[in-house]
């Protein structure tokens, strides 16, 4: 899935970087340093947000 950050970063929502946020909601964090804008993905359905963070999960480099 496409899309724009406020930064004007475009790419791949799942590249973001998976995160539990302020009052442990799950949210997707910017990889531009300078920005680090999170997205909620409260505008998309619960399956279809779950999905996305799964995606965005998998696609973590490993932690050594």
């Amino acid at each position: 899935m496409l899309e724009s950050c406020y930064c004007g970063r475009t790419g791949e929502i799942e590249v973001r970087e998976p995160i539990v946020a302020d009052e442990g909601r799950r949210a997707l964090r910017c990889p531009d340093e300078d920005c680090g804008h999170l997205e909620y993905l409260e505008w998309l359905p619960e399956e279809a947000r779950q999905a996305v963070f799964e995606r965005a999960e998998r696609k973590q480099p490993a932690v050594a």
